[in-house]
């Protein structure tokens, strides 16, 4: 599982870094204040907020009971930037 968790991870940084290139710095927050103009941009941001609040929540209860304290850390740090994404690669990094 190791393995796929890296794969996962690869795929994600490589994907993210595509979409940078697209829509460098300046030009994606821009992108991102217009979503945030739409009569429903706000919702979308609040659910998604939400979402990794709760993915968040239950990466730190999993991490209490496994000590796996460190790569939950790392995958909650990330959620801003990958989003729910962080969430999988822990799982993955963490069956057992």
């Amino acid at each position: 599982m190791d393995l796929v968790a890296l794969v996962v991870l690869l795929v994600v940084l490589v994907v993210t870094a595509w979409a940078w290139r697209q829509a460098p710095g300046r030009k994606a927050a821009d992108e991102f204040m217009e979503i945030l103009q739409k009569p429903w941009g706000k919702q979308v941001v609040l659910d998604f907020l939400g979402l990794e609040a709760i993915l968040a929540l239950w990466m730190l209860s999993d991490a209490s009971q496994r000590g796996t304290w460190a790569s939950a850390v790392a995958c909650i740090v990330t959620m801003p930037v990958l989003g729910s994404m962080s969430a999988a690669v822990y799982w993955l990094l963490n069956l057992a």
